[in-house]
């Protein structure tokens, strides 16, 4: 009786510690576990951000691990104020991002932000040197050479925080003369605390235009930029100052799957963490361009959390073409649709407690 009674106790002692183990193992893996929608994974991260290289808090490697263990994220880059890099320092954030990549778990990016107080700011990822904004340097002082530099690099750039830099009415040359360049690949929406409020529901730089904002009317000149938004955080909280998000339709979490959906304008902008959004006209993903046709639209949306989706407007051309009201937690849309050439059209969802995405466009040849 003694003998079996110590086997049986060792036994339990073994399947407790076993138990234990794969509890360690599956919540990671759960916690983890990405979306899915529309046919590819979402991923969602912030890549406008600052360390102590410029004007922000934390070191470069203090950024990226709490991007990582505190925020959560599945993606994340720095981008700090190229004037004020050294060369070993920019050289240290491509080391940093480097070591914290780790393909199936998180993604880093790096970059730089070209900061002119005249053009604007941008954002640029994944060059393998770095430019700034000098009035004396004949090659990036003004946002048409920026774009040239951009021309000759594998990369991506974003238009940082539209209208805050316009004192002299040159901001982006507020898109007349555009586009430069097709590495510009989206705007921010959002920045910092400043949500969709601030920069996609404005009149932008023009009066006379049916009161378009800043995203719309760089649309309407022909820009192919999608809708992004970034936290610019400079107070070493990243992540976690709001719920604001880039919302990325990946094949996989790996630096290579992320940089070709950023590419490929294939993201959304979302004041919600955890919002899921695919928009396909004739099965083709936002940030696609298509010729003009007849197609079958299809939009669907999710959230992890259940909330429900109250409405979702069909963006034409910088007007709304189409409302629907579906008061569910995963709504569908399916509809025929009719394109003419040079239309783009995107969604905006909203849902009970007020959030709001912003799809990018498709755009129609």
């Amino acid at each position: 009786m003694t003998k079996n009674k110590n086997f049986a106790s060792g036994r339990l002692l073994w399947i407790s510690v076993i138990l234990a183990v794969l509890m360690l193992c599956c919540i990671p893996a759960l916690s983890s576990a990405s979306s899915s929608i529309g046919g590819y994974n979402v991923y969602y991260g912030i890549l406008h951000n600052h360390s102590n290289v410029s004007d922000g808090k934390g070191t470069p490697a203090q950024a990226y691990a709490y991007a990582r263990d505190t925020a959560g994220l599945d993606f994340f880059s720095l981008a700090d104020h190229a004037e004020q890099i050294s060369s070993s320092e920019w050289t240290n954030i491509k080391n940093t991002a480097n070591s914290y990549n780790a393909d199936g778990k998180f993604v880093t990016f790096w970059g730089f932000e070209w900061s002119s107080p005249i053009y604007g700011h941008v954002s640029v990822f994944n060059t393998q040197d770095y430019c700034m904004y000098n009035p004396l340097n004949l090659n990036t002082n003004t946002f048409r050479r920026l774009c040239n530099w951009l021309n000759s690099r594998d990369c991506i750039a974003f238009m940082n925080h539209p209208g805050r830099e316009d004192t002299f009415g040159q901001e982006f040359y507020n898109f007349e003369r555009g586009p430069y360049s097709d590495k510009v690949v989206g705007m921010e929406l959002w920045n910092k605390n400043n949500g969709f409020d601030e920069y996609y529901y404005n009149d932008g730089y023009k009066s006379n235009d049916g009161n378009k904002g800043y995203y719309d009317e760089a649309l309407t000149l022909g820009w192919k930029i999608g809708a992004a938004g970034s936290d610019d955080n400079h107070d070493a909280t990243w992540g976690t100052r709001n719920d604001y998000r880039l919302a990325v339709l990946a094949a996989e979490k790996t630096r290579a799957s992320i940089y070709e959906a950023l590419k490929s304008r294939r993201f959304f902008s979302t004041l919600d963490k955890n919002i899921s959004l695919s928009f396909k006209i004739g099965g083709n993903e936002m940030g696609s361009v298509i010729p003009e046709g007849t197609y079958v639209l299809e939009i669907s949306a999710s959230d992890a959390d259940s909330e429900i989706f109250t409405q979702i407007q069909l963006i034409k051309n910088g007007a709304v073409a189409e409302i629907w009201n579906p008061g569910d937690t995963s709504p569908v849309i399916s509809s025929d649709i009719t394109t003419g050439p040079e239309e783009y059209y995107y969604v905006k969802v909203t849902q009970a407690d007020g959030d709001e995405a912003i799809s990018s466009p498709i755009f129609v040849e």
